[in-house]
């Protein structure tokens, strides 16, 4: 899709993330997401989106009724056209922390892949994807939740 067509279309992101924010200020929800690490040869896969500073994993909200592991491989799939078999993800973290102006719960659930996996950056919602050591991606800015997960992974 054509830069025309993009840069509107981030824009749009960007605002409603905005608008998000502002009504996580009034209100100061709890939410709750699932996230996926894949990992390859020792090096995980870290998207950014466009309506954020931070970099991240593939994955998002939790919708009423439906289980962490069931969004992470719907995210999976949405996001980055990946599906998995019910079994290759395993739990791997859980936790909250204030993000954004609410308490976001996550769940992050770990996925060895046997072959790289290249991802195509839409320019729309996706603008990044690449594949970093955990101590490269410590390096970044990258969400609290990531950051605590790799700490704790890194020191096993």
């Amino acid at each position: 899709m054509s830069e025309l067509v993009n840069a509107p279309v981030r824009m749009v992101y960007r605002a409603a993330h905005l608008a998000l924010r502002a009504y996580w200020l009034v209100r100061r929800p709890e939410t709750h997401g699932a996230l996926v690490a894949l990992w390859f040869r020792g090096k995980i896969l870290l998207i950014r989106s466009s309506y954020r500073a931070t970099y991240s994993l593939p994955g998002g909200y939790v919708k009423n009724g439906e289980d962490a592991q069931r969004a992470a491989r719907r995210e999976l799939d949405e996001e980055l056209g990946l599906a998995l078999a019910d079994d290759a993800l395993r739990h791997a973290w859980a936790g909250s922390f204030p993000f954004e102006h609410r308490t976001d719960s996550l769940d992050i659930f770990e996925a060895d892949l046997e072959e790289p996996f290249h991802v195509e950056p839409n320019g729309r919602e996706l603008i990044w994807a690449g594949w970093k050591t955990p101590e490269e991606a410590l390096a970044m800015e990258i969400v609290p939740h990531l950051r605590d997960y790799l700490d704790r992974r890194t020191k096993r």
